[in-house]
Formats: C-alpha cells, sequence, structure tokens
C-alpha cells in the first residue's frame, strides 16, 4: 500500500498525506503500479466526460478533460516534453548543454510550440476517436503513457551526473517492478478496451524503446525530462491509435 501511495503522490497533486520516509528503493517500487495511478486517472476522466456530455458540446467537454489530466497532474510531465524539446534544439548536439538547457526552468519558444501543438493534437485527436471507442481511449491513453515511463527507467542508464527527483527511480528500478507494471498495464487495456488495444499498447512501448535508445546516444541516458516527454507524446499516439483503428 506505501508503494501504491508514493506512485499517486509523486504522479498527482492529490492530497494523500505526507506518508512515511521514502528512499530510493521505495520509490523504484512505486513504479510497480504507476500505470494503476494512470489506470484510475483515466477512469476520472472517462467520468468528467460522461457528466459533461450532459450539459456541453463535445468540443468543449473534450478541452475540460484536456485540462482536468493535465490539473491532476500538475502539468508535471508537460513541462517535461517542453525542457526535452527546448534542450535537443538549443544544445546542438552538445551534451552538456543539452542537459543545461533542460534543467533551466525556463521555457523557450521550441517548448512553447511544442506544447501548443501537443494540446492541439491532443484535443482533435480525442474529438475526432469513434464515440464508440472514447471510453477506452481516455482510460488506456494515461495508463500505456505512465508504463512507458516505467519502460523508460527499466534498465536506462541516468544522462545526470548530479541527482535529480528521477534518479532513484531510474538507478533502482528492479524486474520484479516492470513486470507488475507491465502486466497492470496490459490487464487494464483488455478490460477497458478489448484484446485489440494492445497492439496500440505494444506500438506505444515500442516507440518508448526507440526514444530511449535514442536519448541514450544524444545525452548518455534519460532525465526525468526525457521520460516525462516521451509519455506526453505517448498519449497523442495512444489516440491516435484509437482514432485509427477503432
Amino acid at each position: 500500500m506505501t508503494a501504491i501511495l508514493t506512485a499517486f503522490r509523486f504522479l498527482t497533486i492529490l492530497p494523500l498525506g505526507k506518508g512515511r520516509e521514502t528512499g530510493p528503493k521505495d520509490m523504484a517500487a512505486a513504479m510497480a503500479w504507476f500505470p494503476l495511478v494512470g489506470l484510475c486517472l483515466g477512469l476520472g476522466l472517462d467520468l468528467v466526460d460522461h457528466g459533461m456530455q450532459r450539459v456541453l458540446p463535445q468540443g468543449v467537454a473534450d478541452v475540460f478533460i484536456i485540462a482536468s489530466l493535465a490539473f491532476v497532474t500538475g502539468g508535471f510531465h508537460l513541462d517535461g516534453f517542453a525542457d526535452t524539446l527546448d534542450g535537443l534544439y538549443g544544445g546542438r548536439g552538445d551534451r552538456e548543454r543539452t542537459l543545461a538547457i533542460m534543467k533551466d526552468s525556463h521555457v523557450g519558444a521550441m517548448g512553447l510550440i511544442g506544447l501548443v501543438l501537443l494540446m492541439l493534437l491532443k484535443f482533435e485527436t480525442l474529438e475526432n476517436v469513434a464515440w464508440t471507442a472514447r471510453a477506452g481511449a481516455l482510460i488506456v491513453m494515461p495508463m500505456a503513457a505512465r508504463w512507458t515511463q516505467v519502460l523508460m527507467a527499466f534498465g536506462a542508464e541516468y544522462a545526470r551526473k548530479e541527482g535529480s527527483l528521477a534518479q532513484p527511480f531510474v538507478q533502482n528500478l528492479e524486474m520484479p517492478q516492470f513486470l507488475i507494471a507491465t502486466v497492470t498495464a496490459a490487464i487494464g487495456t483488455v478490460v477497458f478496451a478489448g484484446p485489440r488495444a494492445l497492439v496500440i499498447l505494444a506500438v506505444c512501448g515500442a516507440f518508448a524503446l526507440l526514444a530511449k535508445y535514442y536519448f541514450g546516444r544524444k545525452i548518455g541516458g534519460v532525465t526525468g525530462d526525457t521520460i516525462g516527454g516521451v509519455s506526453e507524446a505517448v498519449e497523442v499516439m495512444s489516440l491516435l491509435g484509437f482514432l485509427l483503428a477503432f
């Protein structure tokens, strides 16, 4: 239960209490339940969707759904997405410069442009997903994204020399936690979207693996920003999968 609460505290702004002090092993153990957090987020989005659809046009409801996800997660991974784009664009191939730009709290032009396009893609894909697949798409989207966070961290090198919030997760994640996360994501996908949606989950996983390889070559490993940035991209990929396949 402690690991589950740690996962919720890390990935959301929900007031679940401070809990006991968590060490690096405890933080890594929490990653086993990242997809469960995503599943709960997805169920919440589906609930919001049902409520909004009764009183608002679908387009307005979609904006509220996307905003709800950003609010509950504190925009944590959106920030990582913007920082990653700024770092890759401004670093010009230099590893140390790229990492320094990613660490800067300011959002640059490329990060801002990327965020705008990301949110537009989320809105347009959600807007056009078939009604019969909408609930499954809303539930699988955040769950798949948080599973790929685990996939990105598992077996990866941490790119920074100095510590950061993501380092304990990356350096202490072990096979049992990875397997729990993967089984949770697979079962959740089948239950709420059907076996065919496993293809979408697999494609998202393949994208995360390619991203992990790319960042390994580019900056020597992964960081919290790259993990969060990829998970934001996976949310769009998941919605695109439901748009194209259902």
